[in-house]
C-alpha cells in the first residue's frame, strides 16, 4: 500500500468543546484514528495509527532508558499523548494540556508535514513561519554543506 503524503496549510477555528476539523483532504489518512502528542516548536504533532508506529520505532525505539535525555524525550512526546477518533463532522477532541502547550486558544493552523500533521495557534504559526521564509536560504545552504 502506498503511503499517503500530508501537505498542505489550512485554518481552522476550535470549537466550544475543544474539536478542530482535521481537513477534509486529509481525513481518509486518519479513518483509523489520530495519535496526538506534544510537538517540537511549540505546535502539536498528530500522526494516523500507522505513522505514529514508525515514528515511535524510528525515532525513539534506540533512546537509551538509562540516559537522562533518552527519558525525556520519551516523556516530552508519551506524557501527553492521546488517541482519538475522527466523529462524522472529521474533528478529534483536543485536550486541554495541549493546547496550553501549544498557546492555542481558538484559532488555529494546521500544516501538512508529509507523514503527520502539525497544529498550530495560528498566531504563532504566521510569526514561525515569516521567520523560516527569511532564513530558509541560509538554511539549505547550511544543511547543504554537512
Amino acid at each position: 500500500m502506498q503511503r499517503s503524503v500530508l501537505l498542505g496549510e489550512f485554518d481552522f477555528t476550535l470549537d466550544v468543546k475543544n474539536r478542530v476539523a482535521i481537513p477534509a483532504r486529509l481525513r481518509a489518512v486518519f479513518a483509523e484514528g489520530v495519535y496526538l502528542t506534544r510537538g517540537f516548536d511549540r505546535c502539536l504533532a498528530a500522526f494516523p495509527p500507522e505513522e505514529w508506529d514508525r515514528f515511535v520505532a524510528d525515532q525513539t525505539g534506540d533512546l537509551p532508558a538509562m540516559s537522562e535525555k533518552g527519558r525525556e524525550v520519551r516523556r516530552f512526546l508519551f506524557a501527553a499523548a492521546t488517541f482519538d477518533e475522527l466523529d462524522r463532522q472529521g474533528r478529534i477532541t483536543v485536550p486541554a494540556n495541549l493546547l496550553g502547550f501549544a498557546g492555542v486558544s481558538k484559532d488555529v493552523t494546521i500544516i501538512g508535514m508529509h507523514d503527520h500533521i502539525e497544529i498550530w495557534d495560528r498566531e504563532a504559526w504566521a510569526t514561525y513561519r515569516k521567520q523560516m521564509e527569511e532564513g530558509a536560504d541560509a538554511a539549505a545552504d547550511q544543511l547543504s554543506r554537512q
